[in-house]
């Protein structure tokens, strides 16, 4: 049994009223924060070398994972998967992602931001103690959500970058 308020409700005049968020977003729990960590990061989930071949750091200028819809994830994992740069399986997990679904699996309001690496870390948590439960289709499901978390993590680097990937090509030496 919890005692207190669970979830996003806070108390107004004697009632629990939904929070909607329009405050400041909620820093991690001490639970996703260690998720992340040993989920880590892979700089090469995503090929930004392609990324800047076809000019797509105005797309994904100022994205932030922590404070996206369950839409926009959608539109950018299919626009993601359209150009080459993520694969089917990834382009669906994140497009299934959300944390507000009816009793058949719709999203109820794919307009409400949610934390995207919040959400995927606490699933992946879910998934590993089930996975530790002997469930085999966990199993499967861990590597892929652990790319969707590196997916989001590059995409929010390289949405802060100035659209150029550094290389070492315009660099000679004279001697």
């Amino acid at each position: 049994m919890t005692i207190g308020y669970t979830g996003a409700w806070t108390s107004k005049a004697g009632l629990l009223v939904k929070d909607m968020g329009n405050g400041k977003p909620v820093a991690h729990s001490a639970r996703v924060k260690q998720m992340l960590a040993l989920v880590g990061t892979n700089p090469n989930a995503l090929n930004t070398a392609k990324m800047d071949e076809q000019k797509l750091h105005r797309n994904i200028k100022g994205f932030d994972p922590e404070n996206v819809s369950a839409k926009q994830l959608g539109n950018l994992s299919a626009f993601l998967r359209g150009k080459g740069l993520i694969s089917d399986i990834t382009s669906m997990t994140l497009l299934n992602a959300g944390d507000k679904f009816d009793r058949f699996g719709v999203q109820k309001d794919p307009d409400a931001k949610f934390n995207a690496l919040e959400y995927f870390a606490t699933q992946l948590d879910t998934i590993q103690n089930n996975n530790i439960k002997g469930d085999k289709y966990a199993a499967g499901l861990i590597p892929e959500y652990k790319t969707a978390i590196y997916v989001l993590q590059n995409l929010q680097t390289y949405g802060k970058g100035n659209g150029t990937t550094p290389t070492d090509k315009g660099v000679q030496s004279r001697a």
